[in-house]
């Protein structure tokens, strides 16, 4: 059985070893455990596990402020690859922006991560523009992508000039 859970200070402890071995096989440059403790602890961050029973298989970090989602990190253990759980991660960040009152949702991603943005590109959003050097361990730009939400449920790309 397939669960989402929110990770909170109370039970960051439980889940935290976890998230930090997905994040370790899943990135060049891992977030650090205080990384995560820090989005715990912030107000407007959303940390939330997917446990398959009692297996931690992925997990989601977003920020909402002032009407906006930013997707900080998501990641899906690469043995758990296709099944989609990495949509089911991104619509849960949609969802929850939608009951938030939020309009658009924002990421990042490395234009050299192909699986990320097929998975980007197939919920929805769209490119609209490039940040320079984004990524500080290979000097890597970032692609960054945007998506409109309404309160109907239905999403759509972003216009730059909409978020600029």
């Amino acid at each position: 059985m397939i669960s989402l859970i929110r990770v909170t200070a109370e039970n960051f402890h439980r889940f935290v070893q976890g998230i930090l071995a997905i994040e370790e096989v899943s990135f060049p440059s891992p977030w650090t455990l205080e990384a995560f403790h820090e989005e715990v602890e912030r107000s407007f961050s959303s940390l939330w596990v997917l446990l398959d029973k009692e297996d931690l298989v992925g997990y989601l970090c977003f920020w909402s402020m002032a009407g906006e989602l930013h997707l900080m990190n998501i990641a899906v253990h690469p043995r758990r690859w296709g099944e989609g759980l990495g949509r089911m991660l991104l619509d849960k960040m949609i969802t929850t922006g939608i009951c938030a009152g939020a309009d658009c949702a924002l990421l990042e991603v490395r234009p050299s991560n192909a699986p990320a943005r097929e998975l980007y590109k197939n919920v929805g959003f769209r490119e609209i523009g490039r940040r320079t050097k984004y990524y500080r361990d290979t000097g890597e730009d970032a692609i960054l992508m945007a998506l409109q939400l309404d309160a109907g449920g239905n999403t759509s790309a972003l216009a730059a000039a909409n978020i600029l």
